[in-house]
């Protein structure tokens, strides 16, 4: 490879074989000069790719300028890295814009805009179709008459605090404004995760009412017979789902989700696929309702243990639940929710009986499937008679005189 010298001192270039630019062959030219000691040769490129010797002579004498003056790149590669380095700040300031007018734009769409045609599609996908209507239903008819014409970034922990005194005046419970308030933060995490918002969640700023939810109704023995006794009068199926809630703390949804396959009677499991939580985990028969379940004719491993009139999946329970109760007067005269006697209750005293016997809060845990000890604890007060059995129990062990040893101390050789 042939190098050829220019007029100018440092300015060299090497012709392309066959390559033309216009008449004369392509030329390629560098630079070559003293740096820090060294001799450094940098290239240029090409004549057909803009390069001409005058630009070369331009960016020999800029860097010989800037070693000697001390400002500015001192070599071609420094040069053309900060050129680099301007070009990209230029583009990311440009996209920066772009992004910042965007997100503009999303944050000045209407809460009930985002709900409604953002939040509410994604929430469908990914949670239970019954959660996602009660969403709906408190957005309708609490968020949206307050702040659903506001954008997201105008919504402040006021507005909230206004939405919470409205929903009170309304009569509504605490449990239901902080199920609104829940419904409200998720919209604006959602806004957050998908850039449609940028800001501090103001519901960060917004106290959670303080209540009181834990289930106080127990049903004596007696009651829990009468209620069996007259729910397998009226409905032998909603007896049956009943006895698999009290006997192994299934959730009703669980109940409706059990397939044949899921149910193993050599071994007294019953495999719970669709739970809460979406995990998988198993709940045991008792005797009891292992011969009970037997009764049933069998059907194909992916068919329902129950279905409804149609032989589809069972929605919810049964109106014939509340007419049983009603009849027997369970909730006879009682306002307060957590005092009434609902289906649920049935699973809560199964976890309410095993710590009655003594069954240690992590095994409860486990049978109910809890994710974390905590939930377990509402499940998992005493029954007021066993209160006063404890303190029964602590009074005769403080009266009884303590028992003569049998141990001989030793004495301390002198």
């Amino acid at each position: 490879m042939q190098w050829y010298k220019t007029k100018y001192p440092g300015i060299r270039y090497r012709q392309h074989a066959t390559r033309k630019h216009g008449i004369q062959p392509d030329r390629y030219y560098v630079l070559t000069y003293k740096h820090e000691g060294k001799t450094r040769t940098e290239a240029l490129g090409w004549s057909s790719e803009g390069m001409t010797l005058d630009k070369a002579v331009e960016a020999m004498g800029e860097i010989k300028t800037n070693r000697r003056i001390g400002t500015g790149p001192d070599t071609l590669a420094e040069k053309n890295r900060l050129a680099l380095e301007a070009k990209q700040a230029e583009i990311d300031g440009q996209k920066a814009e772009l992004e910042a007018a965007e997100i503009e734009k999303q944050e000045s769409i209407p809460l009930s805009v985002i709900f409604t045609d953002r939040y509410i599609p994604f929430a469908r996908d990914n949670k239970k179709s019954r959660s996602c209507d009660t969403e709906e239903h408190l957005f309708k008819n609490w968020i949206n008459p307050i702040i659903g014409k506001k954008p997201l970034k105008e919504i402040t922990a006021f507005d909230c605090e206004r939405l919470k005194k409205r929903m009170r005046t309304g009569g509504k419970s605490d449990r239901t404004i902080e199920y609104t308030l829940a419904v409200l933060r998720q919209v604006f995490s959602y806004a957050k995760r998908f850039k449609l918002f940028v800001g501090e969640n103001p519901l960060l700023e917004v106290d959670k009412p303080k209540y009181d939810n834990r289930k106080q109704r127990f049903l004596s023995c007696e009651e829990t017979d009468s209620l069996m006794d007259a729910l397998k009068l009226k409905s032998h199926q909603l007896y049956q789902m009943a006895m698999i809630s009290l006997h192994s703390g299934l959730r009703a949804g669980e109940i409706f989700s059990l397939t044949w396959a899921d149910v193993n009677f050599e071994k007294g499991l019953l495999m719970l696929r669709d739970t809460k939580n979406s995990e998988t985990r198993y709940g045991f028969m008792t005797e009891t309702l292992k011969a009970e379940l037997m009764t049933l004719t069998l059907g194909k491993p992916s068919e329902l243990v129950f279905k409804d009139k149609s032989g589809n999946k069972i929605k919810s329970i049964s109106a014939t639940w509340d007419r049983v109760v009603d009849s027997l007067g369970l909730n006879a005269g009682i306002e307060d929710r957590r005092m009434k006697f609902t289906f649920h209750g049935l699973r809560h005293s199964f976890a309410s009986n095993l710590v009655s016997i003594g069954v240690d809060l992590f095994r409860v845990q486990q049978l109910l499937g809890h994710k974390t000890p905590k939930m377990t604890l509402r499940y998992s007060h005493m029954r007021p008679d066993d209160l006063r059995a404890a303190i029964d129990q602590m009074e005769a062990a403080m009266n009884h005189e303590p028992e003569q040893s049998n141990v001989i101390p030793l004495k301390r050789a002198g």
